[in-house]
């Protein structure tokens, strides 16, 4: 797996994690707007098992900011800051 997909590995699951807050509802058309501080730092292999961290660091309005990275077997293969946005 690529490292550009585990990055989106990363925007998927904050999307999963943003949309599951029950004090907020759902934004409808989410969509990745932006990647910063982007380190990838290795692909994943065949048959490897990743562990994928998301967490929202803050929300504006349709904007969410979000903090992940993948691990894999040997260590960090990725970490980005990504932001989600979509419309109430």
């Amino acid at each position: 797996m690529p490292g550009v997909i585990l990055v989106e590995a990363i925007a998927q699951l904050g999307g999963v994690v943003a949309q599951s807050d029950p004090e907020l509802g759902p934004l409808e058309d989410l969509r990745l707007t932006a990647i910063r501080a982007a380190k990838i730092l290795g692909a994943a292999l065949p048959g490897e098992m990743l562990r994928i961290r998301a967490t929202v660091e803050g929300r504006l309005g349709g904007l969410i900011q979000i903090a992940g990275e993948v691990e894999g077997e040997k260590g960090v293969l990725a970490s980005a800051k990504v932001t989600l946005s979509g419309r109430s």
